[in-house]
């Protein structure tokens, strides 16, 4: 299929002969907002125009939900395809979507982090506390679903999908057939749609998904880093993408994946994990629940960040800390609790 482009050139933005960085994305109304965000920014930083490439993803297209299509990477395969064969130089992506494993000659940053909580939509102003017993409540998050059973076992919890505006439509729309659905925060925040808030639910009631509210920003790695002491093929990119990089929100979000990673899990698995690094100290915990909600355990941990050292010693460190948490859990008997190692593996 032809990606279609989509200029978003900015006034005062290079025009003329400079040629366009190309920008991959997911055609979805949130998509298009998060990679114009992102282009903008490399405009600024390049002095480039940028220019969005759309481009269908295996979550665009099939309808199941997203623990039957596979969970981690539906939204990704297809724009890392695109980047690997030259039809686009830059892709963002929500970063909970990036399987944790390591892209093969690809690179990604993590702009500044929006806020991670998952938000409740409810009809009349409702919250988790106050839905009425036997309400029912819209995700498509396992994680979502599982957590919101432990906190509110009397509630129904019905499987979801659909963009942003079709979801809310489910609980606030003229025919609505549900009280309340559960969507991102930092989703609504970037679409203008936080007025349908009725609650941004606690990080200790609902934890967030490793790498909720954060972005990734990907690129070809030959095209930023040098080769044998050759420059880097697009050295105007390679320092935005360096400048795009915020650090606290990569050591966060470094450990909250390493958590996912050595449990072996997925988007199918009810895993939460939410980290934040305050001063010189990295702070995580993390959430292993049932499905069903019937039970969920939890462990945390710290650990502190030298500034004297090289930085990917201290990656290193947010890293361990994931593993860490993630080996305690697995020692209380996660995998008792959730699908860890079984979840379906991304497709190659």
């Amino acid at each position: 299929m032809t990606p279609t482009p989509l200029s978003v050139s900015t006034p005062g933005s290079a025009t003329g002969d400079v040629a366009p960085i190309r920008l991959g994305t997911r055609a979805s109304a949130l998509a298009t907002t998060q990679s114009g965000l992102v282009a903008k920014r490399l405009e600024e930083l390049t002095g480039r125009p940028v220019e969005l490439v759309r481009i269908r993803t295996e979550g665009d297209v099939k309808k199941g939900s997203l623990a039957s299509l596979g969970g981690t990477g539906v939204f990704v395969t297809a724009l890392r395809e695109a980047l690997l064969d030259g039809r686009c130089d830059v892709a963002v992506h929500s970063l909970k979507d990036l399987p944790t494993t390591p892209a093969p000659h690809l690179t990604f940053v993590t702009p500044e982090r929006a806020d991670p909580r998952d938000a409740l939509c409810a009809r009349d102003g409702l919250t988790l506390a106050t839905l009425p017993r036997g309400g029912r409540v819209g995700t498509g998050s396992p994680r979502r679903a599982a957590q919101i059973r432990a906190a509110r076992p009397d509630l129904e919890v019905v499987d979801i999908r659909g963009n942003v505006g079709t979801r809310l439509d489910r609980a606030l729309g003229p025919e609505a057939d549900l009280d309340a659905v559960v969507l991102a925060y930092a989703g609504l925040a970037r679409l203008g749609r936080t007025e349908v808030v009725t609650e941004a639910l606690d990080v200790g009631v609902v934890a967030p998904a490793p790498g909720q509210g954060a972005l990734a920003v990907e690129v070809r790695t030959a095209d930023i880093r040098s080769d044998a002491g050759a420059p880097p093929r697009m050295p105007d990119l390679a320092e935005a993408i360096h400048l795009l990089d915020h650090r606290p929100t990569r050591l966060a979000v470094l450990a909250e994946r390493s958590v996912l990673a050595r449990l072996e899990a997925g988007c199918a698995a009810p895993v939460g994990a939410y980290a934040t690094v305050s001063g010189n100290v990295l702070r995580l915990r993390s959430v292993v629940a049932a499905v069903d909600g019937s039970e969920q355990m939890s462990r945390g941990g710290e650990t502190r960040l030298s500034q004297d050292i090289a930085p990917e010693v201290i990656d290193d460190a947010a890293r361990a800390l994931g593993v860490s948490v993630a080996e305690h859990l697995l020692a209380d008997g996660a995998e008792r609790l959730a699908p860890l190692s079984t979840t379906v593996p991304e497709k190659a």
